[in-house]
């Protein structure tokens, strides 16, 4: 099969490998659609912690089972032909991270794409308990931001509180995604801070308010007379995260979620003082 390999910095290469094999309670997934997450992006560029070369990156994807292997004992609910995504974070169930429900938090949690081969490639081996069914019928490309959109509405759950403001770095699409989960998750206002002129035409095309960052570096009262309670950094630089503690209205929350850049220099007194959580 075809797969795209990361073996460092700026390198990349398309070859030839053997397909996956199935586990125990492993699916084989054949990938019709990947996205290519900013992370990725990063990790391309060699700013990631996390991804170690040799690497088959891809974790948001959407796929059609080929292979359902069992576990002794058990019935599959899955066939092959099922179309599916799947959720890339896997969890071992019983560290106590898992018990309080909290799964994505798992002290041994594995990501496909991270820390096993990922979906750039025709094929990719994934755990049964990892899959979500989707129709038949649904464009590929859509079904693979199922992955992208569930970090959204967890940011969104993370901070907001039902009619609240909340402003939101970066019209990506993270971004756009989280200005989506926004409105149907109880948002009053929805404020986005973005320069790049098509990302803020699709911003106010879903119902956003839109403001520069320089027009807010210089004071935009009139769009934030009294600070603001809830901020969702979806671009994750140092500038995006300075501006964050200055709007943020004080005992507000600011989530963090972009990984634009590794490390940032920012100024804490204001967020002990204001009692401000991130």
């Amino acid at each position: 099969m075809k797969t795209l390999v990361y073996y460092g910095p700026r390198q990349i290469s398309i070859e030839e490998h053997e397909m996956p094999k199935a586990g125990p309670g492993e699916a084989l997934i054949k990938v019709e659609s990947v996205g290519i997450c900013g992370s990725e992006l990063e990790g391309y560029l060699g700013h990631s912690s996390v991804r170690i070369p040799p690497l088959i990156m891809g974790h948001e994807f959407c796929g059609t089972i080929v292979e359902v292997v069992g576990q002794s004992g058990h019935k599959s609910e899955w066939s092959v032909g099922d179309k599916v995504v799947v959720n890339p974070l896997i969890s071992c169930g019983s560290s106590d991270r898992c018990i309080q429900g909290k799964q994505n938090l798992c002290r041994r949690r594995e990501l496909i794409g991270i820390h096993r081969p990922g979906a750039f490639a025709e094929y990719v081996a994934v755990p049964l308990s990892n899959l979500y069914s989707v129709p038949k019928e649904m464009n590929a490309s859509i079904a693979s931001l199922a992955e992208p959109l569930a970090v959204c509405i967890h940011a969104v759950k993370l901070g907001l509180q039902p009619f609240e403001d909340v402003l939101i770095f970066g019209a990506g699409a993270i971004g756009l995604l989280t200005v989506q989960a926004a409105m149907r998750m109880g948002a009053n206002r929805v404020l986005v801070v973005e320069r790049q002129e098509a990302r803020m035409h699709h911003a106010k095309a879903l119902g956003a308010d839109v403001v520069t960052p320089e027009r807010l570096g210089n004071g935009a009262n009139d769009c934030l007379p009294q600070g603001i309670d809830t901020i969702i950094d979806c671009v994750g630089v140092t500038a995006t995260r300075r501006q964050a503690l200055q709007w943020i209205q004080s005992g507000g929350k600011i989530i963090m979620v972009g990984l634009g850049h590794e490390e940032s220099p920012v100024l804490m007194s204001r967020l002990v003082r204001q009692e401000v959580s991130i």
